[in-house]
């Protein structure tokens, strides 16, 4: 039995969560017209969660497989709607190349084979691509070092997202359109109540009819049942100074670009120096064997983090001495690298959407403009059968 709290607020529909998906679905809710509150545990945009950092890639022909590609393509207009009405850039087409030997090319993301399954997908979908051999990608791109054996596909139309800008857009239009914001409110458990769900939290109870839960790397506190399917991983994104002339690294000039695992060589991907010259080139890799909690993980960088991370990159890219800056960021990862977007299994007015092991945000828009739908009785208006309750 639950106590009675001392304040309650009520609404048809309660979005835990205002990260990337979070903000995303309050903001369609509102433009439907629906009475919607969000909560989140911090004052997003935040540096806590998965959602910093400046940048996030966006491809068209996604890796991870055709699924995705309604997704980032709804994501893509979303974001352009967003861009004409808060008169400010979001999505920035700077092109983007995914590269890897042409033999021995290991597993990332779920995809045997990454690159061939980019390849696929472009094909399959018709998006406009290039592939390009390592002599044809040297004298295009002069900002990489390629040592003559590589292959790569480049697509013009990939290229960023700034996602606290993102979120911010989309909180404060959700705001204009009437949805209710709590901030430094964090959700300290939900139950089924009569005609609804109860969410509390230190700030007073809030009753719904529909719950969404959009947690990031805290899914498994707000569902325990995926502890063991929904891992948080701590990864670190450094900046490095370039290593050659400035123009080299401008961002139409030098593109988005994702380096395939193959033998020899770890996954690493990263960006042109979006900020201008002496922002830095922001790179990383992913790192699948230090779990976390976002509450507790050790947010310190080392040096020799950096210095192992200038080490794996100076073998593909020109980048000078010195890391400029680096923070750390969780991703959230299922045991297929595939996203939940689905009804609780048992609470049927409850959605999740989480986790999005590492490559969620391109597609966050979409997902929030589906959760809008899904949530209001409407039908989902992409196929949502590749991202079901599996676990």
């Amino acid at each position: 039995m639950n106590p009675a709290p001392d304040r309650v607020s009520t609404t048809r529909i309660l979005v835990v969560g205002l990260g990337a998906v979070g903000s995303a679905t309050l903001y369609q809710l509102a433009l439907r017209g629906i009475a919607c509150h969000g909560i989140d545990a911090h004052y997003p945009p935040h540096a806590l969660g998965s959602s910093h950092g400046q940048t996030r890639i966006t491809r068209l022909a996604v890796g991870e497989g055709a699924a995705y590609v309604p997704l980032v393509q709804r994501s893509h207009a979303i974001w352009r709607s967003l861009e004409s009405q808060a008169q400010t850039r979001l999505l920035h087409t700077c092109g983007g190349l995914v590269f890897g030997g042409r033999h021995e090319r290991l597993q990332a993301h779920g995809s045997a084979d990454f690159l061939q399954t980019t390849c696929d997908v472009a094909s399959q979908h018709r998006i406009q691509h290039e592939r390009l051999d390592a002599h044809q990608m040297q004298s295009r791109f002069p900002a990489f070092c390629f040592e003559g054996d590589e292959e790569g596909y480049y697509e013009p139309e990939a290229g960023y997202v700034m996602p606290e800008r993102c979120i911010e857009v989309q909180l404060g239009e959700a705001k204009r359109l009437g949805a209710a914001i709590t901030t430094g409110c964090r959700m300290t458990g939900w139950h089924s109540i009569k005609g609804g769900y109860r969410v509390e939290t230190a700030k007073g109870a809030f009753d719904c009819e529909t719950l969404i839960l959009c947690t990031g790397p805290w899914v498994a506190d707000a569902l325990p049942t995926l502890k063991d399917h929904a891992t948080p991983y701590r990864q670190v994104l450094h900046w490095f100074e370039p290593g050659g002339p400035g123009e080299w690294f401008e961002p139409g000039t030098m593109p988005v670009f994702i380096r395939v695992p193959y033998r020899g060589h770890e996954m690493i991907y990263g960006f042109p120096e979006v900020k201008g010259p002496g922002s830095g080139l922001k790179v990383a890799t992913e790192s699948f064997t230090q779990s976390c909690h976002p509450g507790t993980m050790d947010r310190e960088v080392l040096p020799s983090e950096s210095e192992a991370m200038a080490r794996i990159t100076r073998t593909h890219l020109r980048i000078g001495k010195r890391c400029l800056h680096s923070v750390v960021c969780p991703y959230t990862v299922t045991p297929d690298f595939g996203f939940l977007i689905d009804r609780h299994p048992v609470a049927r007015d409850v959605w999740v959407a989480s986790p999005c092991s590492g490559h969620g945000f391109k597609h966050s828009a979409a997902v929030g403009e589906i959760l809008a739908e899904v949530s209001i009785g409407q039908p989902s208006p992409m196929d949502l059968s590749a991202f079901a309750w599996r676990f």
